[in-house]
């Protein structure tokens, strides 16, 4: 590398060692062939003060060539950049060169400040002397963009709202690949990393104001910025995230010498004694030797990286003009799709809506084709795909809607066609319509799928799949209503049967139930063999008949216990004891003669009526053994599995989880003493009523005794018609028997006369027997009978002598009475 002397301008294309270069003078960065001087560091430690450490900044100046960037930095900083011949107006500044500033022009003179500014002058853009090979600039100007923390943008008034006149384009492209290569680092919430972008407005002459500039050129940077493909995980992150903006107007140098100085000074007293344009979130927090290194690698980044082989500027145009037309166009689709498409809920017709898919793109393209397909093809035809889906994205949302209507659509009717089929041919009728079903929906989903851009694959298998999850849920649905019916079915039959068999219990009663009950068990397994025409399988169906099953033996225990109860029992009992007490064998009615015939009778009733006592406390086949279910229906975890219900034991049977269900029990022993008992005192009570009619019928008064007492009570006859006292209450009594007889009612006066005067008699005779007789151990074996303990022989021997005992006692009361 050759050595130059101090006084040839910076523009050399050679480096200049750092033992010829005085304070003033700058050293070249990197160079217009892309090499980057490792001997920065000791240029910065040569000409800076001692011990920088953190304490530097790093400004850089960017904007077109002969816009005057060296002039301001040299004005600025008082630094020896070589600036343009005015004769040649050719490229002064080559590559990138970075020089210290000795110190800061401001209002009030040339200041020295306590830090060290480093400038970094980069080459001008859109120079002739590169033409359309702009790939150095670009990668300059993203050098500089990562490495300062200041970046003045110079341009003049006059290239505020141009596009390319203010390096909008190159901006554009540098923050693209600027976010590409470093935008990860603001992942982390504690990067709070910016660059300040000094706008550096040249040549004002007042007419806009400033803050009308600095608008326009703010809405142009972040226009740029909205526009920039961002890698999905930064998608979210701003500008402001990276920069921060800020405007300073200098007047024109050479026609406004002093309001330019002063402009200067202005911009100088910002950075020196304001300090307003030097915050800690633009340094990099690293020591200047930590910079130098930063910078070389950054440019080893920026230079190695494929993505910054940068299009010519043909390309450039091609993609900003395509990009506008790809906007436009499709603004223009949208208007036209949202007018289209506004009523998206109405019931849709496929062929028309396919049909306005396929219209609308072509038009839409065809559109784009005429104004775009005149610029660089490739960038076309990119951007022409790029249209193509966006227009796609936007057809896509209508299709996934009607797509997922059609779905809903089609799996509820289908669930209720698959319903009204009530089991009738269901395997081959589901099968017809999950096919109709989905014919139907590929049909109708290729009519706007826009010629198969968008698939419905996913549609279609996700739609069988529910068709088969609708065929297999119905077919649980009519497994079980099967089921359900059959068992129903058995019951009512069951029931009929039950009670019939109750109407004259018998040894053999149980038998015949039961063996009903296995015929109609027997009907439905023979009638469905194991395949109930469903195309389920072999395990449901298993499973189906032991839920029948199971039904069936629990329908079998209620029902014995809907028709057997304590109250029935009894009613049982009594019908049986009355139809031989009451009755004899042709069907007429027994009137008793004597207290013999009366007690015999009442003795072949009672034993007549108890017999059937055991065969309706629990259920017992003729072999005396007991019936036992195939289920153990009171289990818990089988009752919640065939009949879905979840077993409430009360607290007693939680305390005592030792006593366990039994099938045959009917009625408790408790239930049973209850029974006795009452059934005594009932037939107890006809028997006493039945012999006192025979009491009342042998003891009537002969009629020669009435005649007696009319001779023998003629004189007090006459007695009572004499006096008129007694002669009224007669004529009165004789009134009301003859109103009663005139309204038919002398018999039933008679009739509840005479009722009153046989309880009076009753309740008399009671209380007295209650104080003449007390018979201990009379009460203890009529306790003992209620007890159900003594054997049915030995209750019936014991209920004859109770009975002579009832005859006696009897014939006390006779003679008391």
């Amino acid at each position: 590398m050759s050595e130059e002397p101090l006084s040839e301008t910076s523009s050399s294309s050679s480096f200049v060692p750092v033992e010829q270069v005085h304070i003033q003078d700058a050293i070249q960065v990197i160079d217009e062939n892309k090499r980057f001087n490792n001997a920065i560091l000791d240029y910065v430690g040569k000409t800076s003060s001692a011990n920088v450490g953190h304490n530097y900044h790093i400004v850089a100046v960017f904007g077109s060539q002969s816009t005057g960037k060296s002039t301001l930095l040299n004005n600025l900083f008082n630094t020896n950049f070589d600036v343009m011949n005015e004769y040649s107006r050719q490229q002064t500044t080559k590559g990138i060169w970075l020089a210290y500033s000795p110190g800061v022009s401001t209002t009030s003179g040339h200041v020295s400040t306590n830090s060290n500014i480093l400038v970094m002058d980069v080459e001008g853009t859109d120079g002739r002397e590169r033409g359309e090979d702009q790939d150095f600039e670009r990668k300059a100007a993203l050098f500089a963009l990562s490495t300062s923390e200041v970046l003045i943008l110079n341009i003049w008034e006059t290239q505020v709202g141009l596009y390319q006149g203010a390096n909008l384009g190159l901006l554009k492209t540098v923050f693209e690949v600027n976010i590409t290569l470093f935008g990860k680092s603001k992942l982390d919430s504690t990067n709070d990393h910016k660059v300040l972008l000094l706008i550096v407005i040249r040549d004002h002459v007042g007419t806009t104001p400033v803050e009308s500039l600095a608008e326009t050129i703010t809405q142009d940077l972040r226009k740029i910025w909205d526009s920039l493909s961002k890698p999905g995980e930064l998608s979210h992150l701003r500008f402001e995230d990276f920069f921060d903006l800020d405007f300073h107007a200098l007047n024109h140098k050479i026609l406004q010498p002093k309001e330019f100085s002063d402009g200067v000074g202005r911009l100088g007293d910002r950075m020196v004694k304001k300090n307003d344009l030097f915050k800690p979130e633009y340094h990099h927090n690293i020591p200047v030797e930590g910079w130098t290194l930063y910078a070389e690698k950054c440019w080893e980044q920026i230079e190695n990286n494929k993505d910054l082989d940068l299009p010519t500027q043909q390309i450039l145009v091609a993609q900003f003009k395509c990009d506008e037309i790809v906007e436009q166009t499709f603004q223009d689709f949208l208007k036209k799709f949202n007018e289209l498409f506004k009523d998206v809920a109405k019931e849709p017709s496929f062929e028309d809506i396919g049909a306005l898919f396929v219209d609308l793109k072509h038009d839409v393209l065809e559109e784009y084709d005429h104004a775009a397909a005149k610029y660089n093809k490739s960038v076309y035809e990119q951007k022409r795909v790029k249209l193509e889906s966006l227009i796609h994205s936007k057809f896509k949302e209508v299709f996934d809607l009607y797509s997922k209507q059609l779905v809903e659509t089609a799996i509820a009717s289908f669930k209720s066609d698959l319903a009204a089929l009530k089991g009738k041919d269901f395997n081959q009728q589901s099968q017809i319509l999950s096919a109709n079903v989905v014919n139907l929906t590929k049909t109708s989903l290729g009519l706007i799928s826009l010629n198969g851009v968008f698939s419905y694959d996913e549609t279609l298998q996700q739609i069988e799949k529910d068709l088969a999850d609708a065929i297999t849920k119905q077919q649980k649905i009519e497994l079980d209503s099967i089921v359900n019916k059959s068992a129903k079915r058995l019951s009512t039959n069951l029931s009929k049967t039950i009670q019939f068999e109750l109407n004259d219990p018998s040894e053999s009663t149980w038998d015949k139930i039961l063996e009903q009950f296995n015929l109609y068990v027997n009907e439905f397994t023979s009638k469905y063999d194991g395949d109930f025409g469903l195309n389920t399988l072999q395990a449901d169906n298993e499973e189906a008949v032991k839920k029948f099953k199971f039904k069936s033996w629990n329908y079998f225990y209620d029902l014995i216990h809907k028709f057997i109860y304590k109250e029935r029992v009894l009613d049982i009992l009594q019908s049986r004891f009355d139809d031989k007490f009451r009755y004899d064998s042709n069907g007429l009615p027994k009137l008793y003669q004597d207290a013999r015939e009366l007690e015999t009778s009442f003795a072949i009733a009672k034993e007549h009526a108890l017999a059937v006592l055991p065969i309706l406390t629990i259920a017992k086949l003729g072999d005396d053994s007991e019936i036992v279910p195939d289920f153990d229906i009171f289990s818990p975890k089988l009752r919640l599995h065939y009949l879905n219900v979840k077993s409430e034991q009360s607290d007693d049977e939680d305390d005592d989880e030792d006593e366990s269900h039994s099938f045959a029990d009917i009625i408790s022993e408790a239930e049973k003493s209850h029974i006795l008992s009452k059934f005594k005192k009932e037939i107890d009570a006809k028997f006493v009523e039945t012999k006192r009619s025979i009491v009342q019928h042998v003891t009537q008064i002969p009629y020669y005794v009435y005649l007696i007492i009319i001779a023998l009570g003629w004189n007090e006859f006459m007695a009572v018609v004499r006096n008129p006292f007694t002669f009224a209450l007669a004529i009165l009594f004789a009134a009301s028997i003859y109103i009663l007889y005139t309204l038919n009612l002398l018999k039933p006066a008679i009739a509840v006369g005479q009722r009153l005067i046989d309880d009076a008699v009753i309740i008399a005779k009671e209380k007295l027997r209650e104080v003449l007789i007390d018979d201990h151990e009379i009460q203890a074996r009529n306790l003992d009978k209620m007890t159900g303990k003594v054997k049915q022989a030995h209750l019936d021997k014991e209920f004859e002598g109770e009975t002579i005992v009832n005859a006696s006692e009897e014939k006390q009361r006779e003679a008391l009475e």
